[in-house]
């Protein structure tokens, strides 16, 4: 009896032991004081369709347990290494990070498939969004209830209106210089130049001074894809569809995404917030960057 009893209580003790450690491992992480951890930099994939997204998985080292996340998401001729100062601010909080390339995107060389004369638009751009938050959301070490998504210009776009698409998914909004001025932009130029008739688009497609878009020096070319999409996209209209917290960061000095139309979006959303960094323009210096991190650093414990 004696021997049955030792086996009964050693038995209830390792089972103990194996609970307290899948709880241990499951439960959800806090979010750390900045530069907590250490990081480990990693390969990240995805799919959509027949397309495969690449993308870097920054992973805070030594912390076990489901960790909270966030999506970086960069704008139109980046890269995922524009989003990485602020994937590894985060990771060195105990947050999980992806920044990625967009199919078709960027020019040149890219971790991604696709052409991005013909295989990149906003709302591709959406579903690539998509797929990688599936990707993200289905490991074992990430909190899906706690995933924060974050772009910056066209990605800040992007980043808003997957938010809206799918609000009970994003647990915080992070937008940097969102341009929620490209849908008229478009509808602009499409107007002056075709009496806004779609169909009249010409297959090559048309460059950004034609279409009246200011992106300084750079005049890239727009397929009719690209331009037929975001014509049809109404960003005030949409956008407050979620009700979640947004933090935006804008410099006032950019003349790419004036100021003013994020404070337009101030009055679609129900709860958000706009930090204005002076003398930054269209994509933040190193000053701007460093600035920018630290409003994450206190921001990110408030939502996660």
């Amino acid at each position: 009896m004696k021997s049955l009893f030792q086996l009964k209580w050693v038995a209830a003790a390792l089972l103990a032991c194996t609970v307290a450690i899948s709880c241990k491992k499951d439960n959800p992480t806090p979010v750390a004081a900045p530069d907590t951890y250490e990081v480990a930099v990693t390969d990240f994939s995805a799919t959509r369709g027949t397309f495969h997204i690449g993308g870097k998985l920054y992973i805070p080292n030594g912390l076990e347990g489901k960790k909270p996340a966030v999506i970086l998401c960069h704008g139109l001729f980046a890269s995922y290494v524009k989003m990485e100062p602020y994937a590894q601010a985060a990771a060195k909080m105990g947050i999980m990070a992806v920044c990625f390339d967009f199919v078709g995107g960027p020019a040149g060389k890219s971790l991604s498939d696709g052409d991005i004369a013909k295989d990149n638009s906003v709302l591709t751009e959406i579903e690539d969004v998509t797929a990688v938050y599936d990707a993200l959301a289905s490991r074992a070490d990430v909190d899906p209830s706690r995933i924060v998504v974050m772009g910056a210009s066209q990605g800040g776009l992007v980043s808003a209106l997957f938010a809206a698409k799918y609000p009970s998914r994003v647990k915080a909004l992070g937008l940097f210089f969102p341009a929620f001025n490209l849908p008229d932009y478009v509808r602009t130029g499409v107007k002056t130049l075709f009496d806004d008739n779609l169909d009249a688009i010409p297959e090559e497609g048309l460059g950004t001074k034609l279409l009246g878009i200011d992106l300084g020096d750079v005049n890239y070319t727009f397929s009719p894809k690209y331009i037929r999409d975001a014509y049809g996209i109404d960003a005030y209209g949409t956008i407050g569809n979620y009700k979640g917290t947004v933090n935006i960061i804008h410099g006032d000095q950019d003349i790419v995404v004036p100021l003013e139309y994020t404070q337009e979006a101030l009055k679609v959303y129900k709860n958000a917030h706009l930090d204005v960094l002076p003398g930054q323009g269209h994509v933040f210096d190193q000053n701007g960057i460093d600035t920018a991190t630290a409003i994450l650093q206190k921001w990110f414990p408030t939502v996660l």
